[in-house]
C-alpha cells in the first residue's frame, strides 16, 4: 500500500502535520511519499497511489494560492481524462489561524470530490498555535487520524 501526502505550508504548521501523518502511516505499514506543492513530481504519482492526503493552511479564509492552483490543474487533468483518481481514497488536513476550519471541512473536501476522489468524511484540522506551542498533543491527533486512514487502505 502507498500513501502520497501532498501539502502546502507557509509557517511550518501544516508541514509538521504532513510529517506526522507520514510517520503514522509508515508505522502502520504503508509506504509513504511526501510532496510539497512547488516541488517537482509527476502527477501520475497520485494515480499510482492507493490513497492520498491533501493538506493546506488556511490564509484569509482560503487554502493557499499554490494549493488552489494545484487542485484546479488536477481537476482539469481529471476532466480531460489525463489522470484517473476516480474513487481513490483521500484524507484532508490543514491548519488555520482564526476562522478557517470550514475551508478544509467544506471547500477542500468538495474540490477533492469534484476531482473524483473518495473523500474521508472527517478532516484533521488544527489551529496553528496549537501545533506551534503544543505539538505533542495536537500532532498526536494527526497521527491517530492518519493511522486510521492508513489501516483503511489495507482493507
Amino acid at each position: 500500500m502507498k500513501l502520497v501526502v501532498v501539502y502546502d505550508s507557509l509557517g511550518g504548521n501544516t508541514q509538521k502535520m504532513a510529517e506526522a501523518i507520514a510517520e503514522a502511516a509508515g508505522s502502520a505499514g504503508v509506504e509513504v511519499e511526501v510532496k510539497k506543492i512547488g516541488e517537482a513530481f509527476p502527477i501520475s504519482l497520485l494515480e499510482k497511489a492507493d490513497g492520498v492526503a491533501l493538506g493546506s493552511p488556511c490564509i484569509y479564509g482560503n487554502v493557499t494560492e499554490a494549493m488552489r492552483g494545484f487542485l484546479e490543474n488536477l481537476e482539469s487533468l481529471a476532466k480531460a481524462r489525463r489522470i484517473d483518481v476516480k474513487g481513490k481514497p483521500v484524507m484532508i488536513f490543514g491548519s488555520y489561524g482564526w476562522d478557517g476550519a470550514w475551508v478544509m471541512e467544506e471547500w477542500l473536501k468538495e474540490k477533492a470530490r469534484d476531482i473524483g476522489f473518495k473523500v474521508k468524511d472527517e478532516v484533521c484540522v488544527e489551529v496553528g498555535d496549537n501545533i506551534k506551542y503544543h505539538a505533542d498533543q495536537y500532532l498526536g491527533k494527526c497521527k491517530e487520524f492518519s493511522k486510521e486512514f492508513a489501516e483503511s487502505l489495507k482493507k
